[in-house]
């Protein structure tokens, strides 16, 4: 208590002592700069997308890729070559690629571009993702969650036409 009253006091001569000393430096004017624009932040695209077949290296192009996996501990990518490994985790992966992927589950991230179907199932909801449907070509399935499906379906009907209901 001694002491807290003491070092106040100090304080409060100190300041006493300042108040004489200080030179009253006038403030600059205030310049207000117009037509700038703040810097937008950059992506560095990508160019290719690296993964891992047994031993080799697989070049993929990033527009053709449909969906990223992650299982069992390793991530995977999903395209009409097949399905390969690769050393990224999805959260990485979605930071590289931006808005042109979306986040359907914990651990799917899709390319809307690529999406065939939306179905709901006993259970949940399911995206048919890949080739073209009518010519039977390779597609793959990835679930939904629930708390995902509403925005998915109201970004995959955004530019969309052909429903009275939406």
């Amino acid at each position: 208590m001694a002491r807290a009253a003491m070092s106040g006091g100090r304080h409060q001569l100190l300041r006493e002592h300042l108040m004489g000393n200080v030179l009253d430096i006038p403030r600059a004017p205030v310049t207000t700069v117009t037509g700038l624009r703040p810097r937008a932040h950059r992506r560095p695209r990508v160019s290719r997308v690296v993964a891992r077949r047994n031993k080799s290296l697989v070049f993929l192009d990033p527009k053709k890729i449909w969906a990223f996996e992650a299982a069992d501990r390793l991530t995977f990518v999903h395209s009409r070559e097949g399905r390969f490994a690769i050393d990224l985790s999805l959260a990485a992966i979605e930071a590289s690629f931006g808005r042109t992927l979306f986040r359907v589950h914990r651990n799917w991230v899709v390319n809307l571009a690529y999406v065939k179907e939306l179905e709901r199932v006993m259970g949940g909801t399911s995206l048919t993702i890949g080739g073209d449907l009518e010519r039977g070509e390779q597609t793959i399935r990835a679930p939904v969650s629930h708390d995902r499906a509403k925005a998915l379906r109201n970004v995959l009907l955004k530019d969309a036409t052909g429903l009275r209901n939406l």
